[in-house]
């Protein structure tokens, strides 16, 4: 997958304007607050249909104005395909060769996107709800089947806690349409157990390795913490109903995927609190080297690789590290306010779009 082609419309600070003739490797360089991570923003919405930087995208909409329009030219294996995104006060529409997609699940990941950014490095100091949200964003870009399910646990366990609510204030509710209820997040929740499960292992084939090219004789690895590791319906059935009488008290679910973690290792030890915060951050690094090697040799999927602002986070060494990790064969965007961090060898072949010296 490669983009040719973006055209954004009251985006951002952007009023109109069209990027287009990339390369396989794209660094745009600039001053602080040009709209170099604009950019990067639209590539990443044109994908998952959602902004990395808020959670409130009527934000994006230009000042004064009263929509935003984002529009992505690109080849996927020689077949050309044109992505729109707009927003409005209607809500967001979306469209793939002009077509409008009546579900956003058909929409997303036509291409699919691997973001590094300083927020993402800080990953392993992150909530539990952050990891969660960054583990479910890549494991939907491989399998659809993910987002049904995770939509549809997520459904039932909303279900679930209006009805623990009432009977926390009622008392004397039926228990029988917890027993159903149960049976049925149970179901989901195993689906998006094992995905997890299973997505995390793959990080853990590649991450060790990886890292040992930053840090000599480390060991990196990622536990996964769920409360359905026993991975049996039943069982787990049993401890949910072990739970039932606090969820009433609370009027909440207590057990589930929905409360799943993963924990960093450095050396055995819980990087969160053992390793130093350059430690922490080459730790992701070799994560997410790891997801490309996953998308590509695991799923035959090119991701588009983002690097926002990243060097401005690494030292020169690590900066090279992340360079010499890089496929030559995924389309890479980078965002940097000036190429004195970047090796010269790079720039050398790779498409500089100066955003200080461009007028429209």
């Amino acid at each position: 997958m490669n983009i040719t082609k973006i055209e954004l419309n009251n985006f951002r600070n952007y009023k109109k304007v069209i990027f287009d003739n990339f390369s396989n490797l794209n660094i745009i360089i600039g001053k602080n607050g040009v709209g170099k991570t604009s950019i990067i923003e639209s590539i990443y919405l044109g994908s998952l249909a959602k902004s990395f930087k808020t959670n409130n995208e009527y934000s994006i909409i230009k000042d004064n104005e009263k929509y935003f329009r984002i529009k992505i030219h690109c080849y996927d294996y020689g077949i050309k395909k044109n992505i729109e995104l707009f927003l409005d006060k209607e809500g967001k529409k979306t469209k793939i060769n002009s077509k409008l997609q009546r579900r956003l699940s058909d929409f997303i990941s036509q291409y699919r996107v691997i973001m590094l950014s300083p927020d993402e490095l800080k990953l392993i100091k992150a909530s539990p709800n952050t990891r969660r949200n960054y583990l479910n964003i890549q494991i939907s870009q491989i399998y659809k089947e993910y987002i049904f399910s995770l939509n549809n646990y997520n459904h039932l366990i909303k279900n679930k806690n209006d009805y623990l609510k009432k009977m926390m204030i009622n008392g004397n509710l039926d228990t029988r349409f917890l027993d159903i209820i149960d049976e049925k997040i149970v179901e989901e929740g195993l689906k998006i157990y094992n995905y997890r499960k299973d997505y995390i292992n793959s990080i853990n084939k590649y991450i060790d390795n990886i890292f040992k090219k930053y840090v000599n004789n480390n060991n990196i690895l990622i536990k996964y913490e769920s409360d359905y590791q026993i991975n049996d319906k039943e069982k787990i059935l049993k401890e949910l109903y072990k739970t039932r009488k606090k969820e009433i008290n609370i009027g909440m679910t207590v057990f589930g995927v929905h409360r799943d973690d993963y924990i960093f290792f450095q050396n055995e030890k819980n990087a969160k609190e053992y390793s130093s915060q350059g430690i922490q951050k080459l730790i992701v690094l070799a994560m997410k080297i790891s997801e490309v090697k996953i998308f590509m040799e695991e799923h035959d999927i090119k991701p588009i690789l983002l690097l926002d602002d990243l060097f401005s986070e690494l030292d020169a060494k690590n900066r090279n590290n992340i360079f010499n990790s890089l496929y030559k064969e995924i389309q890479t965007f980078i965002t940097t306010t000036d190429l004195k961090n970047i090796n010269k060898k790079i720039v050398s072949y790779a498409k500089i779009y100066d955003l200080d010296e461009r007028v429209d």
